[in-house]
């Protein structure tokens, strides 16, 4: 994504080729643009002109850039240097005036039985902190899905969440992390903790295992009878 003193956001592809343009050149409240920044995942650009800041998301749907509504403050001046943190929750605006900004960045951001807090940094990244040890993890889906909402499931040491095409589980506290490919079956899943290093899955007369921190499962088998305590797995 490229902009400059034209007014003008054009989005290139892969191979060069453009994807889309956006023109403020007929807007007279609009000035040139003079930096950005993308988010750690790729997923969102924000671009800082005079007096605003423009926030593109990317749609894996749609397969195109959607502006969100601008954010624009007053007397702002120019913008000259945008930086955002490494997990993409806070934005930092620098002006030519010698102003420093700081804006959350978060689509929202709810708390779990005062236990956790789970902020939605985007559409497919989620912050899950503790809010007694103050440990954080950050579950995202790599492929750039739009995960559902996390839960906290396991008496509360581990995470599940959807996406359209795969499944986020989570062990945050070894922070080993895993999205393996997963149709959607309307959330009537089973999810039995009962190892330590293996999430059993069962659903549709289906038993998959999954290691955490490994985004592929590793055995499946088809069956009607499901008891934890008859399955064993010891990491190698």
């Amino acid at each position: 994504m490229a902009a400059g003193c034209d007014r003008r956001i054009i989005a290139y592809g892969k191979e060069g080729h453009v994807l889309q343009s956006f023109d403020y050149s007929r807007d007279p409240q609009e000035r040139e643009f003079t930096t950005a920044v993308a988010s750690p995942g790729g997923q969102s650009v924000v671009l800082g002109s005079c007096d605003r800041l423009r926030v593109f998301n990317w749609s894996p749907q749609r397969s195109i850039w959607e502006e969100a509504k601008p954010k624009e403050i007053a007397d702002l001046c120019t913008v000259t240097a945008l930086a955002l943190k490494r997990d993409g929750s806070w934005l930092c605006v620098g002006t030519l005036c010698g102003g420093v900004e700081q804006f959350d960045c978060c689509l929202r951001r709810s708390i779990y039985k005062n236990k956790f807090e789970l902020t939605y940094v985007g559409r497919s990244q989620v912050i899950v902190r503790n809010l007694s040890s103050g440990t954080q993890v950050v579950l995202k889906s790599h492929s750039g899905y739009e995960g559902e909402e996390v839960k906290i499931l396991g008496k509360e040491c581990y995470l599940v969440a959807h996406t359209s095409d795969t499944l986020l589980l989570g062990d945050p506290n070894t922070n080993c992390l895993s999205e393996i490919a997963w149709q959607g079956s309307g959330g009537n899943e089973k999810y039995f903790f009962e190892n330590e290093n293996v999430c059993m899955i069962f659903n549709a007369g289906e038993l998959t295992l999954v290691e955490y921190g490994n985004n592929d499962t590793f055995g499946s088998v088809r069956t009607e009878f499901m008891n934890p305590h008859l399955i064993s797995s010891v990491k190698s």
